[in-house]
């Protein structure tokens, strides 16, 4: 009898190898504790936020109040910036730099208000607000400005960019570089001028688009600039030597902080406050995701995202992944390039596998929205209940649009066996036409669970599975006869497929610098990317 073709691919995971030749070992069914002799006493935990944003204060769209209670309702940490200013602007066509130009006069007006809001809303170990604002530049390119205490925070408007540096110096503030994968000339990052002490991360993601590299997910089109510039992409910069960590958040223009598919920073500090936040950012251990919270860990040699070694020719890689669906894949990558997968999604779940928390997402608001021209709006009130199981977490997928001053998505309500969530969807303002909105749903049960759906607006409709009859399939909710809005409760999704952990062991001669970061891509198209870790040349 012929032995049984197997591909190379499956020969060298079968013989813990990757494609490159790189050993690797799967920790999956016992993660190990993160190592990290460098990392501060306490212990580290993930914070999620947006560290960039834009409502009617400079000349975005939203009110200033409702800015602040959107992020409060769902992030733990925010910093509104306003547009405050840009020194080279132009004479545009139709004299459409009038729009910028009076913006930047409202901001400078209701300065006091915006100072206001942060001082009422900041609310450490809950909820912490940082005072920032955003300077432009066609030159050099945009950054906004992060201060580390409201006392610090004045508005100013300084032309040369080294001035700038040495303001925010001066006050022991953050600027961050985002959209960098503009062309130099305009408003692309100029790194160059870049001073890593006050720019130690650099924003590679928002609604923009995916600054990583030029031919990746999610390009720049959602602004009035061009594509992706090869030269200004993240891996260009870490080719040229360019030392810096990762953030995402969204620069959301409709008062919408954090809003899902927009970019989200996370940061991993010892608590909830502006000084273990800025410490996090100045040390670099952060990392950027698109939409869903993604927890992700990354040590090489014990030191965590961010940091940089003395050459070590033996280098340990420690990878810890937790999404908030299905995990395609996790890369490895080293000097732009992958080196190792791992790829939880093909792991097969079993019985044992109900020992576990699942994921269940519901998603709604698909209707009719060509059909009507987009004019209509759908107002909904979901209960979802638990019934011999535990409800864990639940985590909001709430878009930016539609606009509204009067509306609020909120997840009202959570207990151990339900969750109530009031929201609104409409085909309007929504990037990349999602007019889907979703809660999901960390759930310990068995098979014989159950989980009902029921809605109070738009009417009254009721959906009840086992969870082995959606581990079989998905299933739909309607709230009438077409044309009705629609909703879907997903199948669940395994521990073994949304969360793994492992080390993969490398070796290198030292012949010129390496850097390493790790790349998340979950099944609904969801990314997140670490910090580097660097190792210098012997």
């Amino acid at each position: 009898m012929d032995e049984p073709k197997v591909s190379r691919r499956d020969w060298l995971r079968l013989c813990g190898l990757t494609a490159a030749g790189v050993a690797t070992h799967n920790l999956n069914a016992a993660p190990t504790a993160p190592k990290s002799p460098e990392a501060p006493q306490a212990p580290l935990k993930t914070y999620f936020g947006d560290l960039h944003n834009h409502n009617v204060i400079g000349y975005g769209q939203g009110s200033l109040r409702r800015t602040f209670e959107i992020a409060r309702n769902h992030l733990d940490f925010l910093a509104f910036t306003p547009h405050g200013y840009w020194p080279d602007i132009g004479t545009y066509e139709d004299h459409i730099e009038d729009k910028w130009i009076n913006g930047f006069a409202v901001t400078k007006e209701r300065w006091p208000e915006v100072l206001a809001m942060v001082r009422e809303f900041h609310n450490p170990g809950k909820f912490v607000v940082i005072p920032a604002y955003e300077r432009h530049s066609s030159g050099v390119g945009d950054y906004h400005i992060l201060f580390p205490t409201l006392e610090k925070a004045e508005y100013r408007r300084i032309a040369k960019l080294r001035d700038f540096q040495k303001f925010a110096k001066d006050r022991g503030a953050i600027i961050v570089p985002h959209h960098p994968a503009n062309r130099l000339g305009h408003r692309g990052a100029n790194m160059a001028l870049r001073d890593p002490e006050i720019s130690p991360v650099l924003e590679m993601y928002s609604e923009w688009g995916n600054a990583e590299h030029d031919r990746g997910p999610y390009p720049y089109k959602r602004h009035t600039e061009g594509g992706r510039w090869t030269k200004n992409t993240m891996q260009w910069f870490l080719q040229q030597g360019y030392r810096f960590g990762v953030v995402a958040s969204t620069d959301d223009h409709l008062g919408h902080p954090g809003a899902y598919r927009e970019g989200l920073a996370a940061i991993k500090a010892t608590g909830l406050t502006r000084e273990a936040l800025f410490d996090a950012l100045r040390n670099r251990r952060t990392y950027a995701v698109t939409g869903d919270r993604i927890e992700v860990d990354f040590h090489l040699n014990g030191k965590m995202m961010g940091q940089e070694l003395p050459y070590v020719r033996e280098r340990e890689l420690d990878i810890s992944v937790s999404g908030w669906d299905q995990v395609d894949r996790v890369e490895l990558l080293k000097n732009n390039r992958v080196i190792h997968r791992d790829f939880p999604m093909d792991r097969v779940p079993t019985r044992k596998s109900w020992d576990q928390p699942v994921l269940i997402r519901f998603e709604y608001g698909w209707g009719p929205w060509a059909a009507l021209e987009m004019a209509r709006r759908c107002d909904w009130d979901i209960r979802i209940r638990i019934d011999g199981g535990v409800l864990e977490e639940a985590y909001p997928c709430f878009c930016a649009g539609p606009l509204t001053e009067s509306r609020r998505d909120r997840i009202v309500e959570k207990t151990d066996q339900s969750v109530r969530v009031i929201s609104f969807t409409q085909l309007k303002q929504q990037v990349d036409d999602f007019s889907q909105k979703a809660v999901v749903l960390r759930a310990r049960g068995n098979p014989q669970t159950r989980i009902t759906v029921s809605v109070e607006m738009p009417g009254r409709p009721t959906l009840t599975q086992t969870f082995a009859q959606l581990a079989e399939s998905n299933e739909m909710l309607f709230t009438g006869k077409f044309p009705k809005e629609s909703g879907m409760l997903h199948r669940p999704v395994f521990q073994e497929n949304y969360k793994t952990s492992f080390t993969v062991h490398d070796e290198d001669e030292g012949r010129e610098v390496n850097w390493y970061y790790v790349r998340v891509i979950q099944a609904n198209e969801q990314l997140a990317w670490s910090s580097p870790i660097w190792v210098e040349k012997a």
